[in-house]
């Protein structure tokens, strides 16, 4: 687990990039404190070099001898250079040090993530010849890609982000895992590309001044995060999951390819109860031991829900011991508590049960940081934030998560809703045919007349603000579709859907997951220094739970089920009875109270700029202060967002040499 950088000149060009490549690595120190390394580069006259940085440790310095400091190199005028830091977690030793080359030193490597499956990867790779070094993945995934080119990613089983320099070729391949659990942004422009772990870390090289993209903020508004691979920043993209891309340095031609998709249409509808609950449990029990390879401690993060108490109780069958932690509530708070849930089933494994109960005050005094992690305006404040430090307090570098279970089981309530929505969309064209005049409808019987497909469906169930609300909003007319950008995104080229049931599921891993879920937990969980790991979330896991018919996902009412015959051989009952409550934070009470101020006066400021109505920012606040908080909430955070990153042109990230 680490953050990885690089810049790369368009067409031969030479520049002093040390600067900034100095300055994004420093940005992105918290993701990789224990080593730093860089490789500078001019391919024209086929030279490049490796340097240290002042977080490299003296075993590294000494075996890569000579390996001068970075800032000698302040003034050199380069075609590319890349950067890393490095948070230990396979193979602790100078070997792992990145950027890392193997024997000829044609190939370099910067690489974020973990391949799970590496040691079998390595008997092959050994088998056809080829030698290591060292113990590490990172060495794995290099020789690989020399021995199988961009087929070496259909062999990964893992979450990864990286890029492989080809001297020879003056080529740069990037790629990322097919979830998209690990990050990877970018921007390309005509002298320039630049690519990073985070959005922060790009505007940190100084290169790039932070703009608003606005059909991204529009989208944001409904979805609390641009639709991968835009964003809210002009010009700043994200590499798409389970894609590669290649960059030629000498023309700047781009090459963009997908490896894999979510595999619909897969589904077995013969296949028994029984055989479904060995499968699913099979899969998971191999996914978590898969991920509790480390050389570091590994925890898990514990809710009383179904999920991740199954995680962590079969986590703790295959490691006695481990760290499980819980976020506790006070009774003003009890619509999250889930403590004695969790509580039930910690008592029946051999774990050690770390419990914090959230201190109210000290998230308030955190909000700055959250805005900052968060990238993109919010609507609301996680508690990732809060169990993310909590770990970090502890001799714990990895922690297991429970996310996935509800987006491939069917744990959601739009699960529910598909036959309200379809009732719903009948009624209003009934309506509307004994209306003399359309205008004349409600707001409300109008959208539900434009819901015609489960992608329209899933888009307005995860809205904020729907279309018709931000048309209001928005200053400025703007012609972007949020009910329509999900289904023309990611909806996929080739196959069918099994039912509506199985859309919903596929538009949960593209979108809620591979938008928002994974993209807020790396973001918290790398703010302390942490490795998230996610067993739901394997690719296999997502194979064979794709193949599993719906029958077994709601059952007579009950969602989840195969994955609840699973999880009662492990948890305690008093979880499988729950009401589902969620992970969150009573931020609309907040808003009210200890953050009214900050409410009203970001509210004021927000009001000052030309980007909004006036009228409607105060008719949302008196509509929704009480009903609704989410509206209120993100219109305060795109305010906190606007001071932070794009008042300014992001200038406040720069960090110089």
């Amino acid at each position: 687990m680490c953050g990885i950088a690089g810049i790369v000149t368009i067409g031969g060009r030479l520049r002093p990039l040390v600067p900034h490549i100095h300055s994004m690595t420093r940005r992105m120190r918290h993701r990789g404190p224990d080593d730093e390394g860089y490789l500078l580069v001019d391919g024209r006259k086929d030279w490049l070099k490796a340097y240290r940085g002042d977080d490299t440790p003296e075993a590294v310095v000494t075996r890569n001898y000579p390996l001068p400091h970075v800032s000698e190199a302040a003034g050199l005028p380069l075609e590319a250079c890349f950067g890393h830091r490095r948070l230990r977690i396979i193979d602790l030793s100078p070997r792992g040090h990145q950027p890392m080359t193997e024997s000829d030193g044609r190939f370099w490597i910067v690489f974020n993530g973990e391949i799970y499956n590496f040691l079998d990867i390595r008997k092959e790779l050994e088998i056809l010849g080829h030698t290591f070094v060292s113990q590490s993945d990172t060495e794995v995934v290099l020789l690989s890609y020399i021995q199988w080119g961009e087929g070496c990613l259909e062999k990964f089983n893992g979450m990864f982000a990286f890029g492989i320099y080809d001297r020879q070729k003056r080529e740069l391949f990037l790629a990322r895992d097919r979830i998209g659990i690990k990050p990877l942004y970018y921007v390309l422009r005509d002298d320039y590309f630049i690519f990073a772990s985070d959005i922060k870390t790009i505007l940190a090289s100084g290169l790039v001044e932070a703009g608003i993209d606005i059909e991204g903020l529009w989208h944001n508004l409904s979805f609390s995060v641009a639709p991968r691979p835009m964003t809210t920043f002009r010009n700043i993209v994200a590499l798409e999951q389970a894609h590669w891309m290649k960059i030629s340095l000498p023309d700047g031609g781009v090459q963009k390819r997908r490896y894999w998709s979510v595999p619909i249409g897969t589904e077995n509808r013969s296949m028994s109860e029984g055989d479904a609950v060995d499968l699913v449990e099979t899969e998971l029990t191999r996914s978590i031991r898969q991920r509790l390879t480390a050389d570091v401690e590994v925890g898990t993060f514990m809710s009383g829900g179904i999920d991740s108490t199954t995680v962590s109780a079969i986590a703790s069958g295959l490691h006695p011991g481990i760290s499980a932690f819980t976020l506790a509530y006070d009774r003003s708070v009890s619509e999250y508590d889930e403590l004695q849930e969790a509580k039930d089933t910690a008592a029946l494994h051999p774990m050690r049960h770390i419990v914090e109960t959230v201190d109210a005050e000290a998230i308030l005094d955190s909000v700055d940081r959250m805005v900052a992690a968060y990238e993109e305006p919010f609507s609301t404040l996680a508690p990732n934030y809060v169990i993310s430090r909590l770990v970090a307090r502890h001799p714990i570098t990895v922690i297991l998560n429970g996310l996935g279970g509800d987006e491939l089981f069917a744990g959601y309530s739009h699960y529910l809703g598909i036959p309200a929505w379809r009732c719903k969309r009948m009624a209003a064209r009934l309506w509307l045919t004994c209306l003399p005049v359309k205008k004349w409808a409600p707001e409300s019987i109008l959208r539900f007349n434009e819901i015609n497909s489960v992608s329209q469906y899933y888009a307005h169930q995860f809205s904020n603000f729907n279309d018709f609300q931000k048309r209001r909003l928005f200053a400025q007319r703007m012609g972007f579709d949020s009910l329509n950008v999900l289904g023309d995104m990611y909806r996929p080229p080739e196959g069918e859907f099994s039912h509506a049931y199985e859309e919903l599921s596929f538009y949960d891993l593209m979108s809620y997951i591979g938008n928002h879920h994974v993209y807020r937990i790396d973001q918290f969980t790398m703010l302390f220094s942490l490795e998230g790991r996610f067993p739901f979330l394997d690719h296999l896991l997502v194979e064979a739970a794709f193949k599993i018919p719906f029958r077994l996902k709601i059952n007579d009412g009950v969602q989840k089920y195969v994955l609840r015959k699973v999880a009662e051989k492990y948890i305690a009952p008093s979880c499988l009875s729950m009401k589902k409550k969620g992970f969150g934070l009573p931020v609309g009470r907040w808003m009210n109270d200890q953050l009214n101020r900050l409410t009203i006066d970001s509210l004021s400021d927000l009001k000052k700029r030309d980007l909004f109505v006036v009228e409607e920012i105060d008719a949302v606040y008196n509509r929704y202060r009480l009903t609704d908080y989410k509206k209120v909430w993100h219109l305060v955070m795109t305010e906190l967002w606007l001071k932070k990153f794009i008042d300014g042109g992001g200038r406040f990230f720069e960090k110089k040499l």
